[in-house]
C-alpha cells in the first residue's frame, strides 16, 4: 500500500508544487505563499522524513521519492529547491506527463563532481560533511544554514522552518544521511538531452554551495531549457532577493501559454 503523504494546498488557479531542500521542510517557503496563492493552487509538499511527512519512509531510490510525490498529485508546475530539485528533475524525467515545468532553485542534475561535470562536490567533501555530522550534528547543521543563506538572514529561516531548536526539530539523523546519500549518488545529466519538460535553472552570484556557473551548463543540455543568475544573491535567493525572484519564476511560467 503507498504511503500517504501529508500535503497542504492553498489558492486557486494553475497546480503549483513547491519541494524544500535538504534538513527541512516546506515552511521555508513561507514568505513567498501569500504572493503565489494570489495566481496559482500551491500544494506544500514536505518531502518523506520530514516536517508533518516524518512518519513516511525516505527511500534511498530518487526515482521512489519522485514516483511516489507524483503519484498524489495532479499534474503541475514543480518548483524544487537544492534537493527538491534534484527530486524535480528526475519526475520531469520519470512523468514528464505530470510535470507541466520544472523550477530547479539552487539545485542541478548532479551534485557531484564527475569527469564530465565539474560543478559538483568532491568525494573528500561529501565524505567531511557525513563525518562532521557524526561528530557534531547540531554545530554541522548551524554551518550548513549559515552556508545557506547567509549569517544576516539565518534567523528568518529558522523562524519559517519553526526550528526553534536544531536537537529537537530538524529530521532524524538517519534521514538526513539517506538525503545525503540521494544528493551525492545520483547522476541525472545523461537523461537531460531527452527531457521533454520545460525547465529552468534558477541560481545566484553568490552560493557558497553551489557554483554558480553550473546552472547554465545544466540548462544547456535540456531542449527547452533555460538559467537565470540573481545577482548578489546565494544558495536561498527566494529569501534574500524575493521580488526578482517571483518576478522571475511568473515570467518563466506564463511565457509560452499560447503556444
Amino acid at each position: 500500500m503507498t504511503e500517504r503523504l501529508k500535503i497542504t494546498t492553498r489558492g486557486e488557479g494553475p497546480e503549483l508544487v513547491l519541494l524544500h531542500g535538504w534538513a527541512m521542510n516546506s515552511g521555508i517557503w513561507g514568505g513567498l505563499i501569500d504572493q503565489l496563492t494570489a495566481d496559482f493552487r500551491v500544494n506544500l509538499v514536505d518531502l518523506p522524513g520530514h516536517g508533518v511527512n516524518s512518519h513516511v519512509r525516505l527511500s534511498s531510490n530518487l526515482e521512489e521519492v519522485a514516483g511516489l510525490i507524483a503519484s498524489q498529485l495532479p499534474p503541475a508546475i514543480w518548483m524544487g529547491w537544492s534537493l527538491g530539485g534534484l527530486v524535480t528533475m528526475a519526475a520531469a524525467l520519470q512523468q514528464p506527463q505530470n510535470v507541466n515545468k520544472a523550477i530547479m532553485v539552487a539545485a542541478t542534475p548532479c551534485f557531484s563532481t564527475q569527469a564530465n561535470w565539474d560543478f559538483g562536490v568532491s568525494p573528500a567533501q561529501q565524505q567531511a560533511f557525513t563525518e562532521g555530522l557524526e561528530a557534531d550534528f547540531e554545530g554541522t547543521l548551524n554551518q550548513f544554514w549559515l552556508q545557506c543563506f547567509g549569517a544576516p538572514r539565518v534567523d528568518v529561516a529558522m523562524d519559517r522552518l519553526g526550528y526553534s531548536s536544531t536537537a529537537n526539530t530538524v529530521p532524524a539523523s538517519d534521514v538526513l544521511q539517506t538525503g545525503l546519500q540521494l544528493l551525492y549518488s545520483n547522476n541525472l545529466l545523461t537523461g537531460l538531452r531527452s527531457c521533454k519538460v520545460p525547465t529552468m535553472f534558477i541560481g545566484g552570484t553568490r552560493d557558497r554551495i553551489i557554483r554558480p556557473e553550473s546552472y547554465g551548463q545544466a540548462a544547456a543540455k535540456v531542449p527547452t531549457g533555460q538559467s537565470t543568475l540573481i545577482r548578489a544573491a546565494g544558495h536561498a535567493p527566494f529569501i534574500s532577493h524575493q521580488d526578482e525572484f517571483l518576478k522571475t519564476i511568473r515570467q518563466f511560467i506564463h511565457e509560452d501559454i499560447a503556444g
